[in-house]
């Protein structure tokens, strides 16, 4: 099952009364407004598998990650302060949606990429994701995940704007 990662507004990763519900907790909760861009980022598609692979190896480099607590399913990222990796009920959703802070995701992951001797500049990132792309090799699933995971969190802090994972 892919995933991808989507840089918007609530209402670009939901629908409707969903997406109002889910705009109205984040803004109650954590004072969190996106700013209104008229087309949202969406990433290449990554493997559920190319996640867990992630989380696994950036939990195993950097000794322990909020990363890995977070599931490929109902998350978002914002920018601002969140403790740690909260779960929070949305009126008529029967799984509570993980809500973690955007600025300690790329923190972790350009730790991890140190560590991995993994690019964190943008045009480094969008050759390996080309380079990726071409291959269509389902081979390095993790640093694929690393490699879209991190531009869309880059394009999320220009925009001041949520990351949300979107299957």
């Amino acid at each position: 099952m892919p995933l991808t990662f989507l840089v918007g507004t609530a209402s670009d990763a939901f629908k409707g009364d969903l997406a109002t519900s889910v705009a109205n907790e984040l803004r109650s909760r954590y004072s969190f407004v996106a700013a209104e861009i008229a087309e949202p980022y969406e990433s290449e598609p990554v493997t559920v598998n190319g996640w867990r692979e992630l989380q696994s190896v950036m939990d195993s480099m950097l000794g322990g990650s909020r990363l890995s607590q977070v599931e490929a399913y109902q998350a978002v990222f914002i920018p601002g302060a969140v403790g740690g990796v909260d779960h929070v009920e949305v009126p008529a959703v029967a799984d509570p949606l993980q809500v973690a802070s955007l600025e300690t995701l790329v923190d972790e992951l350009r730790r991890f990429a140190d560590q991995a001797q993994l690019p964190t500049g943008d045009l480094e990132l969008m050759q390996l994701a080309a380079d990726y792309l071409e291959s269509a090799a389902d081979t390095e699933l993790d640093f694929q995940t690393y490699v879209q995971l991190m531009l869309s969190a880059k394009q999320a802090i220009a925009r001041k704007q949520a990351l949300w994972i979107v299957s």
